[in-house]
C-alpha cells in the first residue's frame, strides 16, 4: 500500500493570497493537484485489485474552497483523507499530520506540494508502479541533474521524518541516504509549482 500526502497547510507569503484557490484548467491549483493523484489512483486498482493506495491531504482551507461537487465526490469515494489545519503550518508539522493513522499494510510514502501544477498522470503514474514493483527505499525523480518531487520514502524511514522540526522536510532525511536512491528519469515540467504572481501567470499562459 502507498499513501499519497499533499502538503498544503504552508503560508505562501510570496504569493500575498492563497495560491492553491487560483484557477488551474478546469479546477484550481491545489484541485488540479488532487484531481492527477485520484486519476493516477483509480488507473493502478483498474490494473490490480491488490493495489491499494490512500490519498491524505494536509490544508489551511475546507475541500470545498479547492474541489468541486463531483471532485469531493470522488475524493470521497477513493477514500481520501482531508486534514484541515486552519492556522499555517512549518514543512515539519504538516508531514508530521500526514502520517498519523499509519496502516501497517502502507509500505511507502509520498510527498507531493499542493502547488506542483507540472503533476501529470502519466509520470506519476510511472513512478507509482515502480514503487508497487520494487518497494525501493527512496524513489527520486529525476531530469537530467535536477531532482524534485514526488519523492517516494520507505516506511522504514517514518521514524526520522516524524523528528524533522521547523521548516525541515523530507530532503533532510533523503539526503542523508544518497547510495540508496531509485532515481527514475522524468521531463523537467514536472517540477513546475507556484512560487510568485509572475511565475504563476507565465504558467497559466501556456495552458
Amino acid at each position: 500500500m502507498v499513501r499519497f500526502v499533499v502538503m498544503a497547510a504552508g503560508l505562501a507569503t510570496r504569493m500575498g493570497r492563497d495560491k492553491l484557490a487560483l484557477p488551474w484548467k478546469k479546477t484550481t491549483v491545489l484541485g488540479h493537484v488532487i484531481e492527477t493523484i485520484l486519476e493516477t489512483i483509480k488507473l493502478h486498482k483498474s490494473e490490480s485489485m491488490l493495489a491499494k493506495i490512500e490519498i491524505h491531504v494536509v490544508s489551511r482551507q475546507t475541500i470545498d474552497t479547492y474541489v468541486s461537487e463531483d471532485g469531493i465526490r470522488e475524493f470521497r469515494e477513493q477514500g481520501g483523507i482531508w486534514h484541515y489545519v486552519p492556522s499555517p503550518q512549518p514543512l515539519a508539522q504538516t508531514l508530521n499530520i500526514g502520517l498519523q493513522n499509519i496502516n501497517n499494510q502502507i509500505h511507502s510514502y509520498v510527498f507531493i506540494p499542493g502547488d506542483q501544477v507540472g503533476i501529470n498522470v502519466q509520470e506519476l503514474s510511472a513512478c507509482l508502479g515502480e514503487v508497487l514493483r520494487l518497494c525501493p527505499d527512496f524513489l527520486v525523480p529525476i531530469a537530467g541533474d535536477t531532482t524534485g518531487s514526488p519523492v517516494f520514502f520507505h516506511k522504514r524511514y517514518v521514524p526520522e521524518l516524524l523528528a524533522l522540526q521547523g521548516e525541515q522536510g523530507g530532503r533532510a532525511v533523503l539526503n542523508k541516504y544518497p547510495d540508496r536512491w531509485l532515481k527514475f528519469s522524468v521531463k523537467v515540467n514536472l517540477f513546475c509549482d507556484v512560487d510568485t504572481p509572475e511565475q504563476y501567470q507565465a504558467l497559466y499562459n501556456k495552458i
